[in-house]
């Protein structure tokens, strides 16, 4: 299966390897980084599909907080299935509307984004553009994400509603467990385990995922990254 084919086969309802999220969820979360206050991400990715060819995806993410509740972020990414190989770029963005307060209090934020790719042999072009609502819910030591919003691809020219709901733990130490299924209105949901590792806090992090798409073919998608903010 080619690369646009299966990449088009798989839930793209997130571009979760471009939009980084809470790491290592695809759900989006409603924090904003605080102005002057920057973080790096990244990720490695495999998803496997049924009779297709395994397809590797790693990105790189760089996000600021600029100030007005707000926060933008670039991301450079790169995906091969071992015959055809894309580069991807996203510029994206966060503002928060309201907050009960502090930050233990649930928010509301919108989220956006603009992605381009291109193919081995080919110019630049616009991928999609997405929006979407986002909204934590905290309840003791665990926190909700919920996210409803929007997106439309311009490479096989369909739009779709995107759709999450996360649950993460606040951590048992140094290690923070976390839920989630997600998906669009044309595709089977995926269901995602995610485990976070505090290096330092508020500094440094190492995570992981697993997660399968319900539907016959089980595609799964494996992923591991790191967050370092300063």
């Amino acid at each position: 299966m080619k690369l646009k084919t299966l990449t088009a086969a798989l839930l793209t309802c997130t571009a979760p390897l471009l939009c980084q999220a809470g790491r290592p969820l695809q759900t989006e979360d409603a924090g904003i980084l605080e102005a002057k206050t920057c973080e790096v991400e990244g990720v490695s990715a495999r998803t496997r599909v049924a009779g297709a060819s395994s397809m590797r995806d790693n990105a790189l993410q760089l996000g600021c907080g600029v100030g007005l509740n707000s926060q933008v972020s670039l991301a450079a990414s790169h995906s091969s299935d071992g015959t055809d190989r894309e580069r991807g770029l996203r510029l994206g963005g966060k503002t928060q509307v309201w907050s009960a307060g502090g930050d233990d209090g649930a928010a509301l934020t919108l989220a956006w984004g603009v992605s381009g790719a291109r193919a081995a042999a080919g110019g630049w072009k616009t991928a999609s553009v997405d929006a979407r609502a986002v909204v934590s819910v905290p309840a003791g030591p665990l926190t909700w994400h919920l996210n409803l919003g929007h997106e439309r691809d311009t490479q096989v020219r369909s739009s779709s509603t995107v759709w999450g709901v996360a649950l993460e733990h606040e951590g048992f130490g140094a290690l923070a467990p976390m839920a989630e299924l997600f998906g669009n209105d044309r595709e089977a949901p995926w269901w995602n385990l995610g485990l976070r590792y505090t290096i330092a806090k508020d500094q440094a992090y190492l995570d992981m995922s697993y997660g399968r798409q319900i539907r016959t073919g089980t595609p799964s998608l494996l992923t591991a990254g790191f967050k370092l903010v300063f």
